[in-house]
């Protein structure tokens, strides 16, 4: 049931970090549609990708920028904290960026911006870490990440939950996927082989298209209680030897799943290790990734979201992931 007295805020202007990004730039996209003015954090305002075009206000620098967050976050009505990174050289330089980045964003908005109505950290489901087999992860939950990237976004939502006077909403997405998405492109590369590699095929795991996730991160900021979390995604669950069936479908091919064991997952992952520790850049396959794509689930419960923001999902799973197959397909990446 729908909590009716959750309150109602409204958002007029809003600060987003990360808005060059995959989910970042659909998030603006639909802000803007909602009539919301809309400033952004980015390190080139020549290299705006996505948002090229949009009428937004920009903010040049990074999240270990002062000056730039204090501008950002001056005068609006919500801050939407979605920059980090997926893929670090170490422990060290993920907490650097997306720990450390909380911090700095979170003192800036307060130094700023005391009256903000709203605060979303937009966190990961790899912060709560795996589910249990035959179970789902809810917010309540002590978390158990098992990977730098989970833990740096646990250690994220520790220390804005620290800030005395933050109005802070967190949200924990499932894995996303949708149009734009680079993360989500290396299975469909795999898919287009025929073949698809099944680490563990019983597992349960959660999905979400981009399109509802911006809806529910939207609905989290007008509607969230302050100091909640909320996981997003949609409500069903897919078992991981369901995945090369639909991967599949949505290309329009015959893709068989293979079953692999957890160790040569993490052989396969030794060279692109070595290579981003040389490079200085780490790939998104690696060691780190291989801890969560070997996790016995990743199944996460929707009903508070369900009751307190009265979020849905609207994209059917085949559907969401046709659109997407196509969106790589017209764009050249497959």
């Amino acid at each position: 049931m729908v909590n009716n007295n959750m309150p109602l805020r409204e958002i007029r202007s809003c600060f987003v970090t990360g808005g060059t990004g995959f989910i970042g730039s659909h998030l603006v996209e639909f802000l803007l549609n909602r009539g919301i003015q809309v400033r952004c954090l980015v390190r080139d305002p020549v290299r705006l990708g996505w948002l090229k075009g949009l009428p937004i206000e920009l903010v040049k620098g990074d999240l270990g920028s002062r000056n730039a967050l204090e501008e950002g976050a001056s005068g609006v009505d919500a801050v939407f904290h979605l920059a980090g990174t997926v893929a670090a050289v170490d422990r060290k330089e993920y907490f650097k960026v997306n720990a450390e980045g909380c911090r700095n964003l979170a003192e800036a908005t307060l130094k700023k911006n005391r009256s903000v109505k709203i605060f979303i950290y937009v966190s990961s489901l790899a912060a709560a870490g795996p589910s249990r087999p035959g179970s789902s992860v809810s917010e309540d939950e002590e978390p158990h990440p098992v990977s730098h990237y989970g833990r740096s976004k646990r250690d994220g939502e520790r220390l804005l939950a620290g800030f005395e006077g933050l109005p802070l909403v967190i949200v924990r997405p499932s894995a996303v996927y949708g149009p734009r998405d680079n993360g989500s492109l290396m299975f469909f590369k795999i898919g287009m082989t025929g073949l698809f590699p099944v680490f563990n095929a019983a597992a349960d795991i959660s999905l979400i298209n981009v399109h509802d996730l911006v809806r529910g991160i939207t609905s989290a900021a007008e509607m969230g209680s302050s100091g909640s979390i909320y996981n997003l995604s949609d409500e069903r669950t897919v078992k991981i030897a369901d995945l090369p069936g639909i991967i599949g479908r949505a290309l329009g091919v015959r893709v068989r799943g293979v079953s692999v064991p957890a160790c040569l997952v993490r052989t396969a992952a030794l060279p692109f290790e070595v290579k981003g520790r040389l490079t200085g850049r780490m790939p998104i396959f690696n060691l780190q990734k291989v801890n969560e794509l070997t996790a016995t689930g990743w199944a996460c419960s929707t009903e508070r979201a369900g009751a307190e923001l009265a979020f849905r999902t609207e994209v059917k799973l085949e559907d969401g992931f046709k659109e997407t197959a196509q969106w790589y397909m017209e764009h050249g990446w497959l």
